[in-house]
């Protein structure tokens, strides 16, 4: 018989590969993170020469590839029905023009606006799965409270932050509270997009011990002769 603690999962086909994805997915973000910052910390003020920005971009679009297994495997628990077979492929198609949106920018076939809006587009499809996934998910009793408290975070705070960034830069009134209402949103942004990687390091540790404690489970001990 096999036990689960609130932090597995029980084992279902492909959870091994999946973990490999998601710890992937999660140095690709951390390295993201750590080339967006060196960008407008050295080569913003500079004017140049962007070297991190376009090595972000490259990061970005193959993080939003890597990201894509570790999705369906999670998306799996889900409960099924049309909605969520529907939420699963919306997801899939907008991690991949997110991910087709940065390789283009990095070899200049599409410009810096279009290929931003692409890409902020799937990152905003991207949360609503984190929040709509993860509030079912924090009503099962096999799936990691943590990680689902987690993933439904990240989602709200990406789904209320870039709304808010946006309409802080065009909202009428006072500066103070265009740049008060801005700031609440990128805050907001912010914080969910620099714990991203984190969820995903979390959940290639969730599916990797299901594998394990599956695997422990079925091995017997020598018998004595």
């Amino acid at each position: 018989m096999k036990h689960h603690s609130r932090e597995q999962l029980p084992e279902l086909p492909g959870d091994h590969m999946a973990s490999a994805f998601a710890y992937t997915a999660a140095a690709t973000g951390v390295a993201g993170v750590a080339t967006l910052a060196a960008m407008y910390a050295i080569e913003v003020p500079k004017g140049g020469p962007y070297v991190f920005g376009t090595t972000n971009d490259a990061l970005g679009g193959i993080f939003n590839l890597l990201a894509i297994p570790v999705i369906l495997q999670v998306h799996r628990r889900l409960p099924a029905g049309s909605g969520n077979e529907a939420l699963k492929w919306v997801v899939v198609a907008a991690s991949v023009a997110g991910s087709a949106s940065s390789f283009l920018l990095v070899f200049r076939v599409l410009e810096f606006a279009p290929s931003t809006i692409a890409s902020v587009s799937a990152m905003a499809v991207q949360a609503l799965w984190f929040l709509l996934a993860h509030r079912q998910f924090l009503k099962r009793q096999d799936f990691p409270r943590s990680l689902g408290r987690l993933g439904k975070f990240i989602g709200a705070a990406l789904l209320v932050g870039l709304p808010l960034s946006g309409l802080g830069y065009v909202l009428p009134g006072p500066d103070a509270l265009r740049w008060t209402v801005a700031g609440i949103g990128i805050a907001l942004g912010a914080t969910g997009w620099v714990l991203w990687p984190y969820w995903y390091f979390r959940a290639g540790r969730v599916l990797g011990h299901a594998h394990e404690m599956t695997t422990t489970a079925g091995t017997t001990a020598p018998q004595a002769g």
